[in-house]
């Protein structure tokens, strides 16, 4: 390929980002006393990352170099083996995020995102990104609406629910 190919290339997706508007809703405020934390730490996208940007489902996106939740970038996380699992969860080869943000303890190794907020790995199950306590990673199931199971207890929205029994436990629709 010639350098002219090379250039008109380029000239493309410089135009393509110009037209793209995904990120612009997340501008920074130049005047950081009537924003959040949060919103000072918005990323603004340049133009070409714009052009070199994957969309993940879930709310995650990254370019060759950094992951975004939600235009966010995400703290930690390697963009050469980022991958959306759903549900808000996400993960790379060391870390699990969910919206963005890491899951402490959890092993990227093994976890997988199970819906209705709840994942697990091979030891722990989370809601939301935080460890549910005293629940069984290898007999847990997300039931839908919060609510989960695992062959000894009930849970809603990562709370067990005394009393109830998981053997006779459904969820009316």
């Amino acid at each position: 390929m010639n350098f002219g190919c090379i250039l008109f290339a380029f000239a493309c997706l410089l135009a393509t980002a110009d037209s793209m508007k995904l990120f612009d809703k997340f501008q920074e405020s130049d005047d950081s006393t009537d924003s959040s934390e949060d919103e000072r730490n918005v990323i603004n996208v340049d133009r070409l990352s714009r052009a070199l940007m994957t969309i993940l489902d879930g709310g995650y996106s990254k370019d060759s170099w950094t992951v975004y939740y939600m235009g966010r970038k995400v703290d930690g996380a390697s963009a050469n083996s980022f991958q959306s699992l759903g549900g808000g969860y996400g993960k790379d080869s060391w870390n699990v995020y969910f919206q963005g943000r890491k899951v402490d303890g959890a092993s990227a190794n093994s976890f997988q995102s199970l819906g209705g907020g709840y994942g697990k790995d091979s030891w722990n199950v989370y809601f939301q990104g935080r460890k549910v306590d005293g629940a069984s990673a290898n007999s847990f199931q997300s039931l839908g609406g919060g609510y989960g199971k695992d062959s000894w207890h009930v849970y809603l929205v990562g709370n067990k629910i005394d009393g109830a029994s998981p053997n006779t436990f459904n969820i009316g629709k």
